[in-house]
């Protein structure tokens, strides 16, 4: 076996450098041949290299690294010359496994060598560096980055383009790695949504040795509440933000101790602040046993955080931030408090809970010790299971090849933001994987011939034409089978609904029969295609017990773009005023779903007189409105680009909907995600999307009866903790489950399925009556939105454009003579 560290002991001593060589010992005492390759600090020529035996008579070959240390250095991610040191190393050891940790200064490129080699490649990742130059997802003014780096416009170590190009190549590399592991759930799931391939990632979470957490310690008694921090001066351990908070908490009742700070940091705090000189490991237990809480204020994101779990371990209470890795332990008001990164206002408050409440922190340390911490020999024991997993044989017996999906076209029927959850956005997450993607509109002239050289079709929302029709029958007659999905997030493909649709009572009959003649053709669409993919479980299960083809569920998910315009808008507080409520009505359809609420947040604003209402979009509300008629604030429909901006200065989003509707239950979580990624806690309805999506009182809140939207609306209106707390966990949850890159990876998933499928199987026939209109191709009329929008734009629709858009959607139901009644009923009504 050959591990790998970019640093090690004794050179560099850390968390992160201790592991490799505690496993490489470990594993060399239990008779395996292992060797370590370290990166070294010292004086002296670039890239030389030597070979020493260390403690634990494991071989060592050093090269030094120290040029390459700045994280702008190109070498610092891609290094040339450590590879051909790394490829003579190998040659002259072969090894089976190849075991790579910390590759910074070292470069991504020596998985590639690995690889070469014919050795089973295993890379272990102890922070971000394979997503963020600066290894901690932290940009250069200390404020946290987005956890999904293309939703953000962090600089990192020179500019965002340079990241991306950066991490582009790094994962080209990182593609021949036959497994990732990562220290903790959390950490998988960052990097993950950074482009990682689920299948290949696995938690291997560190392994402590057994007299490293101390257990039991005698409490030495206090009058007071005494804080930890042993962060030192790094200012990406959040000393800066700590000070700004304790000069907010008034002396009395509690002290702090700041191991690793000099005494200047601390002047004009307070006696009850003192700096105190970084510990020994073996002087741990005794810092513990003279404190109640431990103080964790990162900025940086910590994938593990081996501090937080000794804390515990040893019986205190650990108030930390929303960094990742502590959270995996420390349970908010249970053994300790979360508040949000780089806020020193949350940080102050929750110190002055604590002083506050004596008992509540002894609550806490009487839980903290049951934190379970696993061992170096477990750790050390699950290695040796994953490199036997690895260099087992493969079964015998042929594998069916999957075919390969390199060009997919999306065919749109509608503009505005379904055209954009699902049609641009999947495309982008392909293009995140390399797939060449092309979105059309259906009339657009080009379509028969992007088609031809298309290795999947997905028709979306496209109403039937004669030209659809003959465009399947197209893709049907190529030399492959190349498979056809047709997508739609509504359920408007079931004529057997009709009269139970919220939003259609005020339609003429004759708009009516158009509306479900548009139901009808997009029936026959979805019937000509070789299986369905649906944005929700319920509409997915609806189609397939409608048509018995194949279904595939694809969740809209969260777009470059929005994601960018929404890390912009919570940057800035928000806008001076009181607490606010929100609900923003995208279509004219949720009347229905205000009133459901409308009784319970009337009585909510007049509990609270200085509540505000913002009432967004189409909507028109009930009489009981009324009598606070003055708080509530009307806004008009707005461009998406300015709906972050809209939803970061409401305090609360409601996303109610009917419930017991098979029409509301295919409805997709799409309110939740916006306000989630603005840090905005939700009250939502709880239909199936938003019981997936949201963890009821984490990362929002769910209401089913009047009461229970009282009681969220008031936790949230009165608990300003738990609201920011709520809102940050949403915005987390958000960015790292449906991301463009992870989001990708499952589009190009169901595309490989979908492909497998219409090889291996027979075309279905269908007993559908089609209903189909005839629409020849049109430059003008095949006109699709664009995506992304210009940087920095701010999109204004004209009157034009919005009509526009009306009469496309009176189309697309009715086809021209919809939109000629539509034409002559404006003429005739009067002016």
């Amino acid at each position: 076996m050959a591990v790998v560290s970019a640093h090690l002991p004794p050179n560099l001593t850390s968390g992160g450098t201790l592991v490799p060589q505690r496993l490489a010992h470990g594993l060399a005492g239990r008779g395996h041949d292992v060797r370590l390759y370290g990166g070294h600090l010292s004086e002296g020529e670039a890239l030389e290299s030597w070979n020493e035996v260390d403690g634990a008579g494991v071989p060592v070959r050093w090269i030094r690294i120290t040029p390459f240390t700045s994280w702008s250095d190109p070498l610092n991610s891609v290094n040339p010359g450590a590879e051909g040191d790394f490829a003579r190393w190998l040659k002259e050891h072969p090894a089976d496994v190849v075991h790579l940790h910390a590759l910074q200064t070292l470069g991504a490129g020596l998985v590639t060598v690995a690889a070469a080699t014919g050795a089973r490649v295993v890379v272990t990742m102890h922070d971000f560096w394979w997503t963020c130059a600066r290894q901690f997802l932290v940009a250069p003014d200390l404020t946290p980055c987005s956890l999904a780096v293309s939703c953000g416009a962090c600089p990192c170590a020179v500019d965002h383009a340079w990241l991306e190009r950066r991490n582009a190549e790094l994962g080209r590399h990182l593609a021949r790695a036959d497994l990732v592991l990562v220290p903790s759930r959390t950490a998988a799931a960052v990097m993950i949504a950074n482009g990682v391939d689920e299948r290949r990632v696995r938690v291997d979470e560190n392994g402590l040795p057994p007299d490293s957490v101390p257990r039991e310690v005698v409490r030495t008694p206090a009058d007071r509440v005494r804080f930890l921090f042993a962060g030192g001066s790094d200012p990406m351990k959040g000393l800066p933000v700590l000070l700004d908070a304790l000069a907010q908490v008034p002396a009395g009742g509690w002290s702090i101790d700041l191991h690793g700070v000099d005494a200047g940091a601390v002047a004009g705090l307070g006696e009850h602040v003192q700096a105190r000189p970084s510990y020994a490991p073996g002087e741990l237990a005794e810092v513990l046993s003279a404190h109640d809480v431990l103080v964790l204020p990162s900025i940086m994101r910590e994938s593990h955080s081996i501090l937080t779990r000794e804390a515990l371990g040893a019986g205190l209470a650990v108030l930390c931030t929303d960094t990742l890795g502590p959270e995996e332990v420390v349970v908010d008001g249970v053994n300790g408090v979360v508040v949000p990164a780089a806020d020193p206002a949350a940080l102050a408050g929750a110190l002055r809970a604590l002083v506050d409440d004596p008992a509540a922190v002894r609550r806490m340390q009487e839980v903290a010790p049951q934190v379970s911490v696993r061992t170096l020999e477990d750790q050390v024991t699950g290695l040796e299971r994953v490199y036997d997993e690895m260099l087992a044989p493969l079964p015998a017996g042929p594998l069916r090849a999957v075919p390969t999906v390199n060009r997919v076209l999306f065919v749109a029927g509608i503009q505005g933001a379904p055209l954009r959850y699902r049609a641009h956005l999947p495309a982008e997450g392909l293009r995140t994987l390399g797939v060449h993607t092309d979105v059309r509109h259906y009339r657009d002239p080009e379509v028969p011939a992007l088609a031809d050289r298309a290795d999947a079709v997905v028709l979306y929302r496209v109403p039937a034409t004669r030209q659809v029709l003959d465009l399947v029958a197209q893709v049907r007659a190529r030399p492959r089978a190349v498979p056809v999905l047709f997508d739609v997030d509504d359920l408007i493909v079931d004529p057997g609904l009709r009269g139970s649709v919220h939003g259609l009572e005020g339609m003429g009959q004759a708009d009516l029969d158009l509306w479900w003649r548009g139901v009808a053709r997009y029936r026959t669409t979805l019937e000509a295609a070789d299986a369905y993919v649906g944005s929700t479980a319920a509409l997915c299960a609806d189609v397939h017990a409608l048509t018995g083809m194949p279904v595939h569920r694809f969740a809209n998910g969260v777009g470059a773009a929005l994601g960018r315009l929404s890390e912009r808008a919570t940057t800035r507080p928000r806008t001076p005023g009181p607490l606010r409520i929100g609900y923003f009505s995208g279509t004219t359809t949720h009347d229905a779903d205000w009133a459901l609420v409308e009784r319970a947040v009337v009585e909510v604003l007049r509990r609270h007189p200085d509540v505000e209402l913002w009432l967004g979009g189409h909507l028109r509300t009930g009489a009981a409105l009324e009598p606070v008629a003055r708080r509530v604030h009307r806004l008009p429909m707005l461009p998406w680009t300015e709906l972050p901006g809209r939803l970061r200065d409401v305090d609360v989003n409601l996303a109610p909907l009917v419930l017991d509707s098979r029409f509301n239950e295919a409805k997709s979580a799409i309110k939740w995600l916006e306000a989630a990624l603005v840090g905005t806690p939700t009250v939502a309805s709880p239909t199936e999307p938003f019981r997936e999506s949201i963890q009821d009182g984490v990362t929002g809140h769910l209401a089913a009866d009047h009461d229970a939207w009282i009681a969220a609306l008031e936790r949230l209106l009165c608990d300003e903790h738990h609201r920011t707390l709520v809102g940050s966990r949403a915005r987390r949850s958000a960015l790292l489950r449906w991301s463009p890159e992870r989001q990708g990876h499952r589009y190009r998933e169901l595309l490989e399925d979908a492909a497998l499928h219409v090889v291996t199987h027979e075309r279905r026939t269908s007993t559908w009556e089609p209903v189909a209109d005839d629409e020849p191709a049109s430059p003008v009329g095949g006109w699709i939105e664009q995506y992304p929008p210009d940087e920095g734009a701010v999109v204004h629709l004209p009157a034009w454009r919005l009509r526009l858009a009306a009469a496309g959607r009176v189309y697309r139901a009715g086809g021209a003579r919809a939109v000629a009644s539509k034409v002559a009923a404006r003429v005739r009504a009067p002016h």
